[in-house]
């Protein structure tokens, strides 16, 4: 009798234990069919370019899937983790290094959040909140793309506050452990603040991006050789010693309308080339049009300079419409146009259609 009376009380709390537990598998498959044309300047002055038929991932949201869990330490503190690879759903391969989207361990409590690992930006957390069309392929956006902001580092510490009045705030610094005899070692700190309270949202984020880096170069080529230097010259190279990002955002959600607003900067310094600062504004509106479909329409602007020169614009307007089948099952179609003109001369163009689905699982 007692022998069962301690299995039965072994059972038990075994079964408090694994209650105090979860592990959740989840992920996104999101894959889209449509028409893309991009455009760019020749040799002899003429815009060039063809259109291709594609099938392409991640639409609205990066394909992906990964594994997350908590355990409860008693007290309100719990132990989490997180693993999440991105992945191209065409063709079925990992996007870059394993886990490349997150990989950490962490705490949270009272006190807030605490993450250790591959953890991404506290300014890439934020950043596409107030995105317009849905914060996805076809939205309408300026220049930043182009320059390369670091939004997952690797050996990352990051701290999120607790709400508290519908303010929250977050920290993050990633270590570049790229430290030689000639080169101190690069890093990303990272700070966003937001205001949350019925239908307004307010966001703020600065990123600092020090020495150790050569991501941005390639991206750049498009910018240095409309500002009539050679792109060849910083192919490869660093890309000085600081890349300064701002991010300002918001949205008010009308009921009829959700509008959505989006304006941030970015400071770079080439080696021999310049100094470069970049501004992009986007304006956006979101409207249900049932409790299952909704427009989205979006504009953006944005322009760089070379020491105060301006020498580079661009335009881009977008439309999509989204239509929930259930809650892990999106219909979406839209399209995207953008021009880029450099001394008031058309030097790129690119279109984009599209029509997909998005599941969550």
């Amino acid at each position: 009798m007692k022998k069962s009376l301690i299995a039965l009380a072994v059972l038990a709390s075994s079964g408090a234990a694994m209650a105090q537990s979860s592990v959740t598998l989840y992920g996104i498959a999101d894959i889209w069919f449509g028409s893309t044309k991009a455009q760019t300047l020749n040799e002899a002055g003429v815009l060039a370019g063809d259109r291709q038929t594609v099938l392409e991932s991640g639409g609205v949201s990066g394909s992906r899937w990964g594994v997350k869990g908590s355990e409860d330490l008693g007290g309100g503190l719990k132990a989490n983790f997180n693993l999440e690879q991105g992945f191209d759903l065409s063709s079925g391969e990992a996007a870059g290094v394993q886990f490349n989207r997150q990989a950490y361990v962490g705490f949270s409590g009272g006190f807030g959040e605490v993450k250790l690992g591959r953890t991404g930006t506290a300014y890439d957390d934020v950043r596409g909140a107030n995105n317009n069309t849905f914060d996805s392929a076809l939205t309408a956006a300026g220049l930043m793309g182009t320059f390369g902001i670091n939004g997952v580092p690797s050996n990352g510490l990051y701290y999120a506050t607790p709400a508290m009045g519908g303010f929250s705030a977050a920290a993050s610094y990633a270590l570049g452990e790229d430290k030689t005899a000639a080169n101190g070692a690069g890093s990303i700190l990272s700070l966003n603040a937001k205001y949350a309270a019925g239908p307004f949202t307010a966001i703020f984020a600065h990123q600092v991006e020090k020495g150790g880096t050569t991501f941005k170069a390639n991206a750049l080529n498009a910018l240095i050789e409309f500002d009539g230097g050679d792109p060849a010259t910083v192919v490869g190279v660093y890309v000085g010693e600081k890349a300064t990002y701002n991010l300002l955002s918001g949205s008010y959600d009308l009921g009829v309308a959700k509008l959505l607003a989006f304006y941030e900067t970015a400071k770079l310094a080439l080696p021999g080339i310049g100094n470069i600062k970049a501004k992009d504004l986007q304006l956006g509106v979101d409207v249900p049009l049932s409790s299952a479909m909704t427009l989205a329409v979006g504009y953006a602007q944005g322009k760089a300079e070379d020491n105060g020169t301006e020498f580079y614009k661009t335009r881009a307007y977008s439309a999509a419409l989204a239509y929930s089948m259930s809650k892990r099952t999106t219909l979406y179609t839209g399209f995207n146009v953008n021009k880029g003109t450099s001394d008031g001369v058309t030097v790129d163009k690119g279109t984009t259609l599209a029509a997909g689905v998005k599941h969550t699982f």
